[in-house]
């Protein structure tokens, strides 16, 4: 019997007559990645090329380049180990690994031309862009439109060639979206930003952060477009587009990551062995403490055992799972916190990098679409203007919620409040999410300032 055939019996034990080779395999690599790394792409798990040691996904994609830095950029962001490998193909492919198991991800191209969500947020960006360059004032989505169709994108200064396709791309199909007018009204809600912006300091260009960067500004940054002043100095500008009432988490990683960036991995083995000792070891049939959850390199073979275990307890004794899920959970939740009270320093030091995420010289501001007007993001902003007046840092469980949690950020006079979580992202079976993704595989969360 092969590798695959015994690991997916173990997972599920069924018989083999009634499952297809492709539902084995698929079974196999069921949620290695979290699918918020995909939102916006359409992907699958590559079942011929995965192995029993890694998953390869496939993503479909108009522009292969951009979209695959976009997918590393995520990941690099939430501290995921991903780089690009190398291969025959036009474009290299992410290869990484979490939580002890590889993944490749080979961007391939889609049929049918641009993808929607790829259209809608190039609306946006670059059409608000466009008109602050011709000095174009738009009153409503057609006539917009009408007039970005007869520019000479090879002109503009705002698009770096490498940029061209896309954005004559983005104005030929612009009002092929099922969110045209809704879109285009975003564009004009972040032209009067720009205009707005320029009235306080004057602007001399507006970038299109599409692919390429303008020269002074990191590849990694995080803006969708750039604007620079007159005295040379640039802003990156990171866009949503929503209703007044919704929020977007600022902070998306984990457990892992976290500690890593503070220099801690000794306290969070220790947390580690707790939440074994106080919750895993008392399931029967866990396996021992050093592999149970893949072990130091996230391979050994106890993880599968877990996994089977786990999926088996849920459906013998869900009710016992979810109280061993909630003790599992308090105890990282107290660790986390504790992690954010031991150095105020090493806090603030790491909400500046990881939480703002500003590049040294070029600071990111968060503005908002919403309809034809915009607001700007100022939970954000309250954070990066307050953080430099900071004399104290607490950090605290919320008393309604069992994933919430808070860093208080006291000035003399003045606190802020930011809203964090610790939680399970993973869906899939419960050997995968909640007491399957492991104490140090939580996801953590900031989720705006406390109101």
């Amino acid at each position: 019997m092969s590798v695959i055939k015994k690991a997916y019996r173990q997972i599920n034990p069924i018989k083999e007559s009634k499952v297809s080779h492709i539902d084995k395999v698929r079974g196999l690599h069921e949620e290695t990645l979290p699918t918020d790394f995909f939102d916006g792409f359409t992907h699958e798990i590559n079942t011929k090329a995965s192995s029993g040691t890694r998953t390869v996904y496939t993503v479909r994609s108009p522009d292969r380049e951009t979209d695959r830095d976009e997918i590393l950029r995520r990941m690099r962001q939430a501290g995921i180990d991903a780089n690009l490998g190398s291969t025959s193909s036009s474009v290299d492919p992410i290869d990484g690994e979490i939580d002890g198991k590889r993944f490749r991800i080979n961007v391939k191209p889609m049929s049918g031309g641009m993808q929607e969500t790829t259209l809608n947020s190039s609306i946006t960006e670059l059409f608000p862009c466009i008109a602050f360059e011709k000095g174009y004032s738009p009153t409503d989505a057609e006539s917009f439109h009408k007039y970005l169709l007869d520019i000479d994108v090879s002109k503009l200064t705002c698009v770096n060639s490498k940029d061209s396709v896309a954005a004559q791309e983005t104005i030929n199909k612009a009002d092929t979206s099922s969110k045209f007018t809704e879109k285009m009204d975003n564009a004009i809600g972040i032209l009067k930003y720009i205009k707005d912006a320029h009235k306080d300091k004057s602007i001399s260009e507006v970038y299109w952060g599409y692919r390429a960067k303008p020269t002074g500004v990191p590849k990694s940054h995080p803006g969708d477009i750039f604007i620079k002043y007159n005295d040379g100095k640039f802003l990156g500008v990171s866009l949503k587009a929503g209703g007044k009432k919704t929020s977007e988490p600022q902070l998306n990683t984990y457990v892992r990551p976290v500690f890593n960036a503070f220099g801690e991995t000794r306290m969070m083995e220790t947390l580690r062995s707790t939440a074994y000792a106080q919750v895993y070891s008392k399931i029967k049939g866990m396996p021992p403490l050093t592999g149970f959850d893949g072990g130091a390199n996230g391979r050994s073979a106890d993880r599968r055992k877990t996994e089977t275990i786990l999926k088996d307890y849920d459906s013998n004794n869900n009710k016992a799972y979810e109280s061993d899920y909630d003790s599992m959970l308090e105890i990282m939740r107290k660790g986390v916190i504790e992690l954010f009270n031991k150095s105020k320093d090493k806090t603030l030091k790491y909400i500046q990098s990881e939480v703002l995420r500003d590049a040294p010289d070029v600071p990111t501001i968060v503005i908002k679409a919403v309809g034809s007007e915009y607001e700007e993001v100022t939970d954000r902003d309250a954070v990066g203007v307050f953080l430099p007046q900071v004399k104290f840092v607490k950090a605290y469980s919320s008393r309604s919620s069992k994933q919430d949690w808070f860093i208080e950020l006291k000035s003399g006079t003045e606190t802020i409040t930011m809203k964090m979580s610790i939680r399970s992202n993973k869906s899939g079976h419960a050997g995968k999410k909640k007491l399957g993704q492991f104490p140090t595989g939580l996801a953590i969360k900031y989720n705006g300032l406390a109101k």
